[in-house]
């Protein structure tokens, strides 16, 4: 492949489709970087908002609480903003992964996540309407969607194909205990807290 070529398919409609291999290609060949925030889900492309403070303090805090909840010899390890590969032109980066050790994120079956944890403050639809099928589909077996403008936490568990079967939307002042990890409490009013501070 030419340097100064993108290379992509069209779809029927005249729109782009990208997969993960010509996404690799671009970033090789210096057209996309890799520190970009994009995302690729079922071959069109996303550019990802730009992340605000509040944003990345609640993701920040919540990772720290999160990976010292969990600690060591329990068999699972918290990333955040990796890559994670459901299909050959799907590449979500969530803003938190508890995921089982030992498992490279280019070899993730739905069932080595534990929770994603998507924080939105301008991204609901996407992250709800579009991104949330694909974890469902893929066999995440929980989904936490974090508005930060509602202050909100919505608990999605139990996928089937495209959806979950249960949800629930908890308030900031409520604990939340994640499915795998039933001794963890976690709050989302300080996050918030510290978040605007």
């Amino acid at each position: 492949m030419d340097g100064n070529t993108i290379s992509y398919s069209r779809r029927p409609d005249g729109r782009r489709y990208f997969t993960n291999a010509d996404i690799a290609r671009m970033v090789t060949d210096g057209l996309i970087d890799p520190e970009d925030r994009w995302e690729l889900i079922a071959g069109e492309w996303f550019d990802m908002p730009s992340e605000g403070f509040e944003h990345w303090n609640v993701r920040s805090e919540l990772f720290r609480e999160l990976t010292l909840a969990i600690g060591k010899g329990k068999g699972a390890r918290v990333t955040s903003e990796g890559s994670v590969f459901f299909a050959q032109d799907t590449e979500l980066r969530p803003d938190i992964l508890v995921h089982r050790e030992g498992v490279s994120t280019n070899h993730f079956a739905g069932t080595d996540i534990l929770l994603v944890v998507e924080i939105m403050a301008s991204s609901q639809h996407r992250d709800i309407e579009i991104k949330r099928p694909v974890y469902a589909s893929a066999g995440v077996p929980e989904l936490w969607l974090i508005d930060l403008e509602a202050g909100t936490v919505r608990v999605c568990r139990d996928p089937e194909r495209e959806t979950y079967r249960s949800e629930q939307v908890f308030s900031a002042t409520e604990m939340i205990s994640p499915l795998a990890f039933a001794t963890i409490l976690v709050s989302l009013a300080p996050l918030l807290s510290a978040g605007k501070d």
